[in-house]
């Protein structure tokens, strides 16, 4: 994504030609980003607070620390095409910041001589008003993006009541003509903020939450955060995956609001960059930036518990585990780690049946998907098994022609959905099977060409 400071130098510079003297450099037309990554999610999010703000709302997206929400604020007010005024919370903001104050007075003199023996003289002193950014972008109808606004003080932030829903501002100036600003209809708000119990945040007043439509931003989903590594940095699809899934998998052991955000998958990707790095545990420069970038944060927020050696132990695992893949087996899920099942394959079509004298065992271990009443597994490596179907006893004596040639039909199964099964075999002289419909188990045969027992 497009970072703030990029969108505010980039804009003023071009604008800066036009600007009037009187005009601040922070008023810009801002810029759609050429490497802004528009996912879905992304977009999703974007249409829904042009749709609020296009009937007069002002929006608030509010989430956790290093979300996208600044940038995103920049990508909305690029789509409404106004100027835009950005203003930063802070704790020292007063009211006076964002409107502007009496900056002294005034003096005017008139000096009459026209009878040359008398002089007149007449001086008027008035108060001088300085305008602010807030009361500017009233007054000519900018976009403010007002980023942080919970972290200057509720007093601070007043003004935006009468201005949201009255859509007038009040001066609070005794020297002027009128005291108060009718809001331009083409004035536009857009507020970001962290959580409350964030350092440094102060609770905003319920009135001017209650005056916003507010839209939770919360970690972008894995598709996201990879297209916003792989367009900020010059990795691989295959390094981008494993920088976001060790990210994630971070995340995952801490919380989301506390694990480590998208900023530190691009700080670890453009520091492999520029050394030149690979992703990989043998790599020492990889695994030394990871610790420098993650450790100390993780340890400050998962305590003692949370040792250099429980994370180089992370990334082992995930880098070992990690899928390559730009979409992902479950798209927006935090990597779990580790839980490797075993995979069983399945065969496509006909094959032949192997000539090798190597002997089948049954299998007593659990398995992962249901299969029939007797699960077959070779002792041997050889061609993927073939799943066993009931088959009907007339159907015995084809079987057993086919098996004389060499030759095996393929039998449509059924999907693993629909078999309702599970099969208990008791051991002892004699087998029992309690299943949930009664399965007729497949006929065994005896012919030259396969080990005598062997099951179809």
């Amino acid at each position: 994504m497009q970072d703030a400071s990029n969108h505010r130098s980039t804009a003023a510079s071009r604008a800066a030609s036009s600007l009037s003297p009187q005009t601040n450099l922070a008023d810009f037309i801002p810029q759609a980003g050429v490497d802004f990554v528009a996912t879905p999610a992304i977009q999703e999010l974007t249409d829904r607070a042009l749709a609020y703000i296009a009937i007069g709302y002002a929006v608030h997206l509010s989430g956790p620390a290093g979300t996208g929400k600044t940038t995103l604020a920049l990508h909305i007010a690029s789509k409404i095409g106004r100027r835009c005024t950005l203003l930063h919370g802070d704790d020292e903001l007063r009211g006076s910041d964002l409107l502007g104050k009496d900056s002294g007075y005034r003096r005017q003199s008139i000096r009459d001589n026209y009878v040359s023996s008398i002089l007149k003289t007449e001086e008027t002193v008035s108060l001088m008003w300085s305008s602010n950014r807030l009361t500017t972008a009233c007054e000519q109808g900018h976009t403010v993006i007002y980023d942080e606004f919970t972290r200057s003080p509720a007093a601070a932030n007043n003004a935006f009541l009468s201005i949201l829903e009255e859509g007038i501002l009040t001066i609070p100036s005794s020297g002027q003509e009128k005291n108060y600003v009718h809001v331009h209809p083409d004035f536009r708000a857009i507020f970001t903020s962290n959580p409350e119990e964030y350092v440094g945040v102060h609770k905003s007043q319920d009135a001017l939450i209650d005056r916003m439509i507010t839209l939770e931003v919360s970690h972008q989903d894995r598709e996201t955060e990879l297209a916003i590594v792989q367009a900020k940095s010059h990795r691989s699809p295959e390094d981008a995956a494993k920088i976001v899934d060790v990210i994630r998998a971070m995340r995952d052991k801490l919380g989301s609001k506390n694990g480590p955000t998208i900023r530190a998958a691009l700080a670890i990707a453009k520091i492999l960059d520029h050394r030149g790095a690979t992703v990989t545990c043998q790599d020492p420069v990889f695994m030394t930036t990871c610790q420098d970038v993650l450790y100390y944060n993780a340890a400050r927020q998962a305590g003692k518990s949370f040792s250099r050696s429980d994370l180089e132990s992370l990334l082992r695992t995930v880098v070992k585990t990690s899928v390559a893949s730009l979409t992902g087996s479950a798209k927006g899920d935090a990597l779990k780690v580790p839980a490797t099942a075993p995979v069983t394959e399945r065969a496509e079509g006909p094959r032949p049946i192997p000539t090798s004298t190597s002997t089948s065992t049954p299998s007593t271990a659990p398995s992962c998907a249901p299969t029939s009443a007797t699960t077959n597994t070779p002792t041997s490596v050889s061609t993927p098994l073939v799943a066993s179907v009931p088959v009907a006893p007339a159907a015995s004596a084809e079987i057993a022609r086919a098996a004389k040639d060499a030759v095996v039909r393929p039998v449509q199964e059924k999907p693993i959905d629909l078999v309702k099964a599970t099969d208990e075999l008791s051991g002892g002289d004699g087998q029992k099977e309690q299943t949930g419909r009664r399965l007729m188990r497949p006929p065994t045969f005896e012919v030259s060409t396969l080990p005598q027992g062997a099951t179809v």
